[in-house]
């Protein structure tokens, strides 16, 4: 499903993206165009002004002067008092002549060329733009122009050949659309790579959500078996001697189905932003000593040597999210800690964090675990025997702590085990260090 996703992730990013870099590259081809043409007539008015100049003012027109500015693909036809020039007869050959013929036919058939412009030394001349059809469509700026020379009136035509212009633009449009294209082969890559990246998190979020209905199917399919088998043996037996055991039992699941069905509901509402948080200032010291004096004989039943050294420490939250966090890693410290090991709560203050830390002298936790962990339903190995936690904890914890805009870190304990940080905003007011006593 995924990948058929993708695909037409990539197909519509990349036609998307080269139409518009099409679009760009047409409209660059455009001006780059438009700037040769200007560029190219502006060179012909140049020397066409430069031939009429020429003509005004010597007397008599050299060969030189006619094939120097007639050049190798240019025309220059010259007629004085209506007859052809005999230079024009000499210099032009017949390829050209024929052009000068087909060009003054097409001057009598159009009626619509341009009207003589005069100036101020009398010079009258028109330009217009002409396309020789008898000759592989050869193209031309035309100049026509009438000059005073004296006693004589010279009438000329100047044909400005566009086939180098020509030529270079259709280099240049190869130019463009081969870049075009090689931008096509890149940005159909980069969409396919931004495609992969873009589902990357939906991908992995899917994976999380069917890990998520499978661990809580099997989770809420053990007590059901449990109550099944009770149920059976009660409806076979009801007099049984393990009655007793068999309700304890089936309350002791329903305890852990109530746990677990509530932890599922707070994620729910935390990812749906419905969680009611009521943040005010308080005191963690207070906290902390709540949590401790409640687990301290718990801590004692289990051999547990359970410390804490806190400090006066307000900081803006919800005290009993902040503590439901610290019982979550308190328990868990507790849990996976051995007989004869210890567990340490500590509060400290640096610059603008109040940090409360829970370590322990457990098994630890591998460093491949570690980005794990706060996962839900994920358990380490060490730990997967385990029935009182369903690897939701830890979840919660970080939830509560990005409610809260603090982070949670997990290290690993001097000499073994692991040390659970919550960092969370102190006031600006609040000193740079504070260390308290030691309560054993």
């Amino acid at each position: 499903m995924f990948q058929k996703i993708k695909i037409r992730l990539t197909l519509i990013c990349s036609c998307s993206t080269t139409l518009l870099v099409l679009i760009i590259v047409l409209c660059c081809l455009k001006v780059s165009e438009d700037n040769m043409y200007g560029q190219e007539k502006a060179l012909f008015l140049l020397r066409a002004n430069s031939i009429s100049s020429d003509l005004n003012t010597e007397n008599p027109i050299s060969i030189h002067w006619y094939t120097k500015n007639m050049g190798s693909s240019n025309i220059l036809w010259l007629e004085l008092n209506g007859e052809p020039s005999s230079l024009s007869s000499v210099v032009i050959k017949d390829e050209k002549l024929s052009a000068v013929s087909e060009l003054k036919d097409y001057m009598k058939r159009k009626n619509t060329l341009p009207e003589s412009e005069t100036s101020s030394m009398g010079i009258r001349q028109r330009m217009f733009y002409w396309t020789q059809t008898a000759h592989q469509n050869r193209r031309f700026l035309v100049m026509d122009a009438q000059v005073s020379m004296g006693t004589q009136e010279a009438e000329y035509l100047y044909l400005y050949s566009l086939e180098n212009l020509y030529s270079r633009i259709r280099q240049q449009r190869i130019r463009f659309f081969a870049i075009w294209f090689f931008s096509m082969v890149v940005l159909s890559a980069f969409s396919y790579f931004f495609a992969s990246l873009v589902l990357k998190p939906v991908v992995e979020n899917d994976k999380k959500q069917r890990h998520f209905v499978a661990a809580s199917s099997h989770e809420l399919r053990s007590p059901l078996a449990v109550f099944k088998t009770g149920l059976s043996i009660l409806k076979t037996e009801p007099d049984t001697e393990k009655t007793g055991r068999i309700f304890t039992l089936i309350d002791g699941e329903i305890s852990r189905m109530e746990r677990l069905i509530g932890d599922l509901l707070y994620l729910a509402k935390a990812e749906q932003a419905s969680v009611n948080y009521r943040f005010q200032m308080v005191s963690l010291r207070k906290i902390l000593n709540l949590v401790y004096e409640k687990y301290l004989p718990l801590a004692k039943e289990r051999g547990i040597s359970l410390s804490l050294s806190d400090a006066d420490a307000d900081c803006i939250c919800d005290p009993q999210r902040i503590e439901q966090v610290i019982i979550i890693l308190l328990d868990n410290a507790l849990s996976y800690t051995p007989a004869g090991g210890s567990v340490h709560l500590s509060l400290f203050c640096s610059r603008n964090r109040c940090c409360i830390q829970v370590a322990d002298t457990g098994n630890g936790i591998a460093d491949a675990d570690k980005k794990k962990i706060f996962d839900r339903f994920y358990r380490s190995s060490s730990s997967r025997s385990s029935k009182e936690h369903f690897g939701l904890g830890l979840s919660i914890a970080a939830e509560i702590c990005k409610s809260h805009k603090a982070k949670i870190l997990v290290s690993d304990t001097k000499g073994g085990g692991s040390t659970f940080t919550i960092m969370l905003r102190a006031p600006k007011k609040f000193p740079v260090w504070h260390f308290g006593t030691l309560k054993k």
